[in-house]
């Protein structure tokens, strides 16, 4: 039978758009399930306020009634040159499907004045980006996609090409902090007269919430892909996502004046419970989820900026060194860095002081439509 490609209208095909990455998966060993209200929230024009400068829209295809891809068309107005988005790309290996669901899109973009399309990515930054081509037999986070071998080819076949790459890097936490990480972090601090910040409550951290978003705007402003974040997303990001936070986990680094210059925002890796709840938090994905934030073996590193006036004078030393120890002392044996540009030289130079292993790649592919 034939491909019938259908529009999300109503609730209840937004949560199958949802259900079917998950379904789709259910047997990979690797991915680690977005959490589905989170999904739901994302992806809610009234709920993510996002969609207050994206317009978007979702399809589902079918083949026999049931369904076996979706794709998210995304205008996100602060992008220039009438470029566009895709994202939530995801099918069933077989080319009918990912040609219909794409030149779906596609249309409805060209109608819309789109010119170039780029992807997959979300609405913002913050949003999981980048197909995977290189690492499918690694773990996955819950900031990142995950998808299957023949995505490449599916969507180089439609004629889109590399525009840029992601990459990430694994490596072991096996001692203490190194002598030379903690000799050059203690330089750098009396050298720029800056100091980590001593969070004792959470309250604290909460705090410098808006702080650490302003940081993130002025440190992320010319990366690729990246739009600026406002007042009301920053509260939106906040609210949803600072619970999973350990505060000693966060490394805040101020300059004399009280400033904040630089954060390294980590977590406990989430990945093997988003599989055992399956991206649920109900009725027991909570547990799983709990027990992830207590003990854990495994970080994930979610982003590190360090004001553009503090740049290049040693204060990713001073953030590596206070999470290493406070990771040392949590039990974590690994670090997970998560995605950063391939020409991204400031922060791959962080690993240069542990043997890390570059072991997942992702690519963002572009098209002129």
């Amino acid at each position: 039978m034939s491909i019938s490609i259908k529009e999300v209208l109503t609730q209840k095909d937004l949560k199958k758009f949802i259900r079917f990455y998950n379904e789709l998966y259910v047997k990979n060993k690797f991915i680690a399930f977005p959490l589905e209200f989170d999904e739901l929230s994302t992806l809610s024009k009234t709920k993510n306020p996002a969609h207050k400068f994206c317009d978007s829209k979702y399809w589902l295809a079918y083949e026999n009634g049931k369904i076996v891809g979706r794709i998210a068309a995304i205008i996100n107005l602060q992008e220039t040159n009438n470029t566009g988005r895709f994202g939530f790309y995801d099918f069933i290996d077989n080319e009918k499907v990912s040609h219909a669901l794409m030149t779906t899109a596609v249309n409805w973009l060209k109608e819309n004045a789109i010119e170039t399309l780029h992807g997959p990515f979300g609405f913002t930054d913050l949003d999981r980006q980048g197909m995977l081509i290189e690492g499918f037999d690694k773990p996955g986070t819950m900031a990142t996609l995950y998808n299957y071998p023949y995505y490449q080819q599916h969507i180089e076949s439609l004629n889109f090409t590399k525009s840029t790459d992601w990459v990430e890097y694994l490596f072991d936490i096996k001692s203490e902090v190194p002598s030379k990480i903690q000799k050059i972090s203690k330089f750098v601090q009396q050298k720029n007269n800056i100091k980590p910040l001593d969070i004792k409550k959470k309250s604290t951290l909460k705090k410098y919430i808006p702080e650490m978003f302003d940081l993130i705007n002025a440190t992320y402003k010319d990366l690729y892909g990246y739009t600026f974040l406002n007042k009301e997303q920053i509260a939106y990001y906040g609210k949803n996502y600072f619970g999973f936070v350990k505060k000693k986990l966060v490394s805040l680094i101020v300059n004399h004046e009280g400033k904040l210059i630089g954060v390294g925002l980590t977590m406990p890796s989430f990945t093997k419970a988003l599989q055992k709840s399956n991206g649920k938090l109900f009725p027991f994905g909570w547990y799983h989820i709990l027990k992830a934030l207590n003990k854990n073996e495994t970080l994930d590193l979610y982003l590190v900026a360090v004001a553009p006036e503090y740049q290049d004078k040693g204060i990713n030393a001073v953030m590596i060194d206070e999470l290493y120890r406070a990771s040392y002392e949590f039990g974590i044996k690994q670090v997970e860095t998560n995605i950063e540009l391939e020409d991204n030289n400031k922060v791959q130079s962080m690993w240069k002081y542990f043997d890390a292993e570059q072991h997942k790649r992702r690519r963002c592919y572009i098209k002129n439509i």
